[in-house]
């Protein structure tokens, strides 16, 4: 059966996702200019991937449940389903803006920023500092203000095997920022290190999560869940503080908290930073649940 699911499967659902990305990019240039019709479609495309897949929409009904337990009910298939058609429409808009066809200040919007005086002071130590997201909204825009703000930002991101290789790369790189691709093939913790040293800011997103072999099992949103363990692991080799910031999706506001000191000694679930940094996760995800990821794989499966 595991034969059969590596030779036939895997590679059939990689086709249909290259298939899907292609149509989307399609569908993204055909609507450039039209921003109106972008988030219709957009809309229309998250309401049909909730509406069709009944085994994803139970799932991430039950993942609602265990994360918001205050909450009623009746109000989690709205959220579970706004969720789906806002991440739809932020795809279609972020490659208009990859492919050139949106102009990066439209794509941001009217962004305000609350606590730039914490990233500055952390940045001014020297030893780089590692920035922490969440895929919370239209999350791209994080390391993307902050580079036009005029921070030198470094993000670390895995390229999709459904995307052309270096497509996101290439594009970053064109608008500012530098990129670090998590390759198979090419370890990426001596290219965050030498980013940090260099006094940069690296952004990581908290809540990536890793395979069940790898990371750290944290208690997350009513879940224990493997979460990563690397970059904090780095930027404790490197001293650089780290410095959450996040983006509040309704208001467009950029909010940068306080920095905390990298996790001293072995990485354990009760270092007091690793606990602070998921409870503020917790808490910014709690706020805004109709704008996180709730289909996303890992955390859907474990």
């Amino acid at each position: 059966m595991a034969t059969l699911r590596k030779r036939v499967w895997l590679p059939l659902r990689r086709v249909w996702r290259r298939g899907v990305f292609r149509l989307l990019r399609a569908v993204a240039r055909a609507l450039a200019g039209h921003p109106r019709a972008t988030r219709r479609v957009g809309r229309f495309v998250g309401g049909l991937n909730y509406a069709l897949r009944p085994a994803q929409r139970r799932r991430d009904l039950a993942n609602l449940r265990l994360a918001l337990p205050g909450r009623p009910a009746a109000e989690l298939p709205a959220i579970a389903r706004e969720s789906l058609c806002d991440a739809s429409v932020g795809a279609l808009e972020f490659l208009q803006m990859v492919d050139g066809r949106l102009e990066l200040a439209q794509f941001l919007g009217p962004i305000t920023a609350h606590g730039r005086e914490h990233l500055d002071r952390a940045l001014a130590g020297g030893r780089g500092v590692l920035g922490v997201g969440l895929h919370l909204g239209h999350f791209s825009k994080v390391p993307l203000w902050l580079a036009q703000a005029g921070y030198p930002v470094t993000i670390v991101i895995r390229e999709a095997r459904q995307v052309p290789p270096g497509y996101y790369i290439k594009a970053l790189q064109r608008l500012g920022l530098e990129a670090i691709r998590i390759e198979r093939d090419q370890a990426a913790a001596p290219r965050v290190l030498d980013a940090l040293r260099r006094g940069r800011l690296v952004m990581i997103y908290l809540d990536q999560g890793v395979k069940n072999d790898g990371g750290i099992q944290i208690e997350f949103l009513g879940k224990r869940v493997p979460m990563p363990a690397g970059p904090l692991v780095l930027a404790r080799r490197a001293r650089a503080p780290i410095v959450p910031v996040f983006l509040h999706p309704e208001l467009h506001e950029v909010v940068i908290h306080p920095p905390l000191p990298a996790p001293a000694g072995t990485l354990r679930e009760d270092d007091p930073t690793l606990q602070t940094l998921y409870r503020l996760a917790e808490a910014e995800i709690r706020a805004h649940p109709a704008f996180w990821q709730w289909r996303y794989r890992r955390w859907g499966r474990s």
